[in-house]
């Protein structure tokens, strides 16, 4: 019954889109570009009100920048928060690249720096991702399933080093075939469970919740992407399907494979202001000698933003459904601040059953300040409300 609620629901996100679609209008430039950004404001401050030119347009290298970020989670707080976005081509022809740097710490028992490019070579012939990562974490887990309590929490510490790289040839047009390698090491995997009467969930799952675990895997990934500037994306479709197989032939400690599918659509309702409709899907599933850290989980996917308004990793199981939607809208007439309001649903399989039987929502609203006009970046501030949980997260850019 729950899992056919689901599958209603992610069917009426895109039925529903669709049907609003005949009225979406057609942005001839997928970056609208607003009237007045921080920068216009910093400028107007050290210039003090002299009518110098803006001359970065004629740039080549679009920097964002958010000196603090972070969440309500106590996991840690941003230093900074970095994102560089540039043109390897004909502007006219080749989309927006861009590469985010992500430091982050509670100085004390966690830190983390995160580095994720998204590469357009010239005319969009290829496409590069990627994301590295190297970490110190504290995290709380509460065994497999949606339907895990609050009382199951058990608190884990470890050291990670991940990295993902792929890189895809445009065969048809905005469709790419790819091929790319993965790797993720987990090292002083320990717990705090001080229950001596029974193991923990996680103590008694496996593969991975020894001292350490390393996988290592290739990636067979197939691409659609017809977004102008993924960014910040007004109009278009993305859809990538992702087929990762570990073997110890790559390396790897454990023999276990995971299929990850994703995919985005975007409306856009003007041609002159942000009034934008956004969805999002994610199936992901595992199978094999899978690694605890390895399972999905609560903002554990590729981009880290599922699950607003739970904590990260605060549901976990072998295969999970994602659905969100999304409404972005300027609140000013110059473009400087804007809103978004959300809900997105979350469903794992239980380890008894492996079946799809409990649905995590959550729903929350945001604000929007435009950092760069001509990225279309913005600093976010976003407010979220699960099932007896509240998160606020502060970053650079949307969450998909």
């Amino acid at each position: 019954m729950v899992k056919d609620i689901f599958f209603t629901a992610l069917f009426l996100f895109f039925f529903i889109g669709q049907n609003i679609a005949q009225k979406v209008i057609i942005a001839t430039n997928d970056s609208i570009r607003a009237e007045k950004d921080v920068i216009d404001l910093l400028i107007k401050l050290t210039k003090r009100g002299t009518q110098k030119e803006d001359t970065r347009n004629t740039k080549k290298v679009f920097f964002s920048l958010m000196p603090l970020s972070g969440g309500s989670s106590k996991q840690g707080v941003a230093v900074s928060t970095i994102n560089a976005s540039f043109y390897m081509g004909d502007p006219a022809s080749t989309k927006l690249s861009n590469v985010s740097f992500y430091p982050s710490t509670n100085f004390s028992s966690y830190f983390q720096f995160r580095v994720t490019p998204n590469l357009w070579l010239s005319k969009n012939s290829w496409n590069i991702p990627g994301n590295f990562e190297i970490a110190r974490m504290k995290q709380n887990t509460y065994g497999l399933g949606a339907n895990s309590s609050a009382d199951s929490i058990n608190i884990i510490h470890f050291n990670s080093f991940n990295a993902y790289s792929s890189i895809n040839h445009e065969t048809w047009p905005d469709f790419f075939i790819g091929l790319g390698y993965s790797l993720d090491y987990y090292y002083n995997i320990a717990e705090e469970w001080d229950n001596s009467s029974h193991m923990s969930s996680f103590g008694s799952y496996p593969y991975g919740t020894s001292s350490g675990s390393f996988s290592s895997g290739i990636t067979f990934n197939f691409l659609y992407d017809n977004r102008r500037n993924p960014i910040n994306s007004l109009q278009g479709f993305y859809s990538n399907f992702a087929i990762r197989i570990n073997s110890p032939v790559f390396g790897s400690d454990y023999k276990w494979n995971s299929l990850y599918f994703d995919t985005r659509k975007y409306f856009s309702f003007s041609t002159r202001r942000h009034n934008t409709l956004a969805l999002w899907c994610i199936y992901w599933a595992t199978w094999g000698e899978v690694p605890y850290l390895n399972l999905p989980g609560t903002g554990l996917d590729y981009s880290g933003w599922t699950g607003r308004g739970y904590p990260r990793a605060r549901y976990r199981g072998r295969q999970l459904l994602y659905g969100e939607t999304e409404f972005r809208f300027d609140l000013a007439r110059s473009g400087l601040w804007g809103g978004v309001v959300f809900m997105n649903v979350q469903s794992y399989t239980e380890p008894e059953t492996e079946k799809f039987q409990y649905v995590k929502p959550a729903a929350g609203f945001g604000l929007r300040l435009k950092f760069n006009k001509y990225s279309d970046s913005n600093i976010t501030c976003d407010f979220a409300f699960g099932k007896e949980s509240f998160n606020w997260y502060m970053s650079l850019n949307e969450a998909f």
